[in-house]
């Protein structure tokens, strides 16, 4: 998405989280937080977070970890440290560990909806798409009108090969926020995938006339008009959306694809190795290009 999902909170609430986080020992009857024997004083708290941030703007998320674990450990409960945990692992590619902390965050924040769309997308790098899907539903019931968020979880449907849950959820945001270019350009990509490609096609050509450099949009184009065989017209709208979006790799696959309809395997060996040069793992795609190689060697 292209904005912040969710706004900077009120400066009352801020300080009051913060003045909370920094000096109520949670899980222990009140003493004075000098005592050695009971941890770190509200001095040395206050340093150990002004370290962390500085480790943060520096990008040394390596060097900041630690310290992040330390002050979580001796503050448990506390979101302001449980977040920036949070966001440390998610920068070091630490996905488990990322969705950890941000479902300990959303137990204890006045603000739990801040975990997305981070927590729903940490699970889904884990390849758990059921507990992205879920993640997501949580995010919702928080703030069911919040079109977003719906965006989020209809892409997390999709990603789970629920396509008519999906195309429904893309409808809900679409509803909330008529217009939406995410949302819409979803709506259209399940009219494809369930079979109605000419609907799709009039639905992004409408958003592709408010934007007509916007990427998805002229993704979902060109497959709607590959399945309506017009290879011609679709491979314009790819080629754009390629040339706008280079390392899209989506817009390889489909012209891959439309090189096969048309009986061309040398340029769709081209366009699915230019896709494998970027998207190594993806067996599916390999089988794919090895099977019209070896076609080729006969």
């Amino acid at each position: 998405m292209s904005t912040p999902l969710f706004r900077t909170i009120g400066s009352v609430v801020a300080l009051s989280v913060c003045y909370w986080g920094l000096f109520v020992r949670p899980r222990r009857q009140p003493v004075a937080l000098a005592d050695p024997s009971e941890g770190l004083s509200a001095e040395e708290a206050g340093r150990l977070q002004e370290r962390l941030a500085v480790l943060m703007r520096a990008r040394r998320f390596e060097d900041a970890r630690p310290l992040a674990q330390s002050m979580v450990k001796e503050f448990p409960n506390n979101p302001i440290y449980l977040r920036r945990l949070a966001e440390i692992q998610g920068e070091l590619g630490n996905s488990r560990e990322e969705a950890e902390a941000w479902e300990g965050f959303m137990k204890v924040s006045p603000s739990p909806a801040e975990a997305f769309p981070a927590l729903g997308n940490a699970y889904r790098r884990m390849g758990r798409i059921d507990r992205c899907i879920e993640a997501f539903q949580r995010a919702v019931a928080l703030e069911p009108r919040n079109s977003e968020l719906l965006f989020y979880l209809g892409r997390a449907y999709e990603y789970g090969h629920a396509y008519a849950k999906a195309l429904e959820t893309y409808k809900r945001a679409c509803s909330l926020n008529p217009g939406d270019p995410d949302a819409t350009a979803g709506w259209a990509r399940m009219e494809v995938f369930i079979g109605d490609p000419a609907a799709a096609a009039r639905r992004v050509e409408q958003l592709l006339a408010r934007n007509p450099n916007d990427v998805d949009g002229l993704l979902v184009h060109g497959m709607a008009l590959r399945q309506q065989g017009q290879y011609g017209r679709a491979k314009v709208s790819l080629e754009k959306g390629l040339k706008l979006s280079p390392g899209y790799g989506d817009f390889m696959l489909v012209l891959g694809g439309i090189a096969e309809s048309e009986d061309h395997p040398a340029e769709a060996l081209a366009w699915y190795d230019r896709y494998l040069a970027r998207n190594g793992g993806d067996s599916t795609v390999r089988a794919k290009r090895d099977r019209i190689a070896a076609q080729e060697r006969k």
